[in-house]
């Protein structure tokens, strides 16, 4: 199991065809429509309308030195993978989940199939060991550690962890053919453009990390006292007793506040597959051969990066998204972005799924 140093930790080390263009329609918070009607699973959607997002981190004019400034008790991060910021167009509407999957609505799954995951076939998920001296070597995979038993209590209502990226695409197939409609992973662009919500700040909320505690489940006081030593390895602000979100491992889905377009935990509590291979350079890819005094028009639509490079040579590596209950507030901005192998399972990776709007 080869899980980055990133994902561990929480710091941020870490090609469709390309088209140029000068203009397309934005969307704003107004244009969500509320929740859909609950599929059979008791899912319910989101609407995301069409429109165009500034995605990464703009990390120009100083912009990265104020961030290290606001979170100035979080572990310094590194903005390269998601950068330089560029235009994206989404050129299609989408239903996305309001929260994530959970453990009931994957129970369903596997009663109906009798699937195995891969971490069930494979000698079990990465969990988390807080008995161990180093803070890297507590996370280590260990048979008894599945969805079943992650390692902490969860309730059916709790997002579903220890899956694969191999086992979300296994759950969406399923549901696809129940229900004769198109469920997948989101996009990587997708994703990034529904977690903003209309927004370009940091964060779904605005800019303030001490308001990460009332729209997530992150690194906090909870977790210390859980598992002491924890979060001082990411530094979070909430440490004191009785501060930060209340809850140490993963929160039951919906606890916290939704943002604008009314999706929940799009930061923290679990780290969310997308459908994209894995490519550190991928955004500086937009601007090949583009002069410097071109590349605000530079417009990128519908990007989704199946390439295999040299870099998959030793694993099929696929981007998630959102951080984690691992995660000081630095560490799961809207722009944040890193990787696993998809056969791969943890404790503090979980999904949620799009269905795709029918085409008029």
């Amino acid at each position: 199991m080869n899980i980055p140093k990133l994902a561990l930790l929480c710091v941020a080390a870490l090609l469709a065809p390309l088209a140029v263009s000068l203009a397309v329609s934005r969307a704003s918070a107004d244009d969500a429509a509320q929740p859909s009607q609950a599929n059979s699973l008791g899912m319910q959607f989101v609407q995301i309308p069409a429109g165009e997002y500034m995605r990464g981190f703009d990390n120009r004019d100083g912009r990265d030195h104020r961030f290290h400034l606001a979170h100035r008790y979080s572990t310094s991060q590194s903005f390269r993978t998601e950068s330089p910021p560029h235009r994206v167009a989404i050129s299609r509407s989408f239903e996305i989940g309001v929260s994530e999957v959970t453990v009931g609505q994957f129970r369903e799954f596997v009663e109906a199939t009798g699937y195995e995951t891969d971490a069930e076939r494979g000698g079990g998920a990465l969990g988390c060991f807080p008995d161990e001296k180093d803070y890297v070597d507590r996370f280590h995979k260990s048979e008894e550690i599945t969805w079943k038993s992650p390692g902490f209590p969860q309730s059916d209502r709790h997002p579903v962890v220890a899956v694969s990226w191999h086992d979300a695409q296994a759950f969406c197939q399923w549901l696809s053919d129940k229900e004769s409609a198109k469920y997948r992973l989101p996009t990587e662009a997708e994703w990034e453009y529904a977690c903003r919500g209309g927004t370009s700040t940091w964060y779904s909320w605005g800019e303030d990390p001490d308001e990460a505690y009332q729209h997530g489940n992150v690194a906090d006081a909870a977790l210390e006292a859980a598992q002491p030593g924890t979060t001082r390895y990411q530094r979070a602000v909430k440490l004191e007793t009785g501060q930060g979100d209340g809850v140490a491992f993963t929160a039951a889905v919906g606890r916290y506040r939704a943002n604008a377009w009314g999706l929940h935990d799009m930061h923290g509590n679990v780290w969310e597959w997308c459908s994209d291979r894995w490519s550190a350079g991928l955004y500086e890819r937009y601007f090949d051969d583009v002069p410097r005094q071109k590349r605000d028009e530079v417009l990128v639509r519908d990007p989704h990066f199946t390439e295999q490079t040299d870099q998959h040579e030793y694993g099929d590596w696929r981007v998630i998204r959102g951080g984690a209950w691992t995660c000081a507030p630095a560490a799961v901005r809207c722009s944040i972005r890193t990787y696993a192998e998809a056969a791969d399972a943890t404790v503090y990776t979980g999904f949620r799924i799009v269905r795709d709007t029918p085409r008029p």
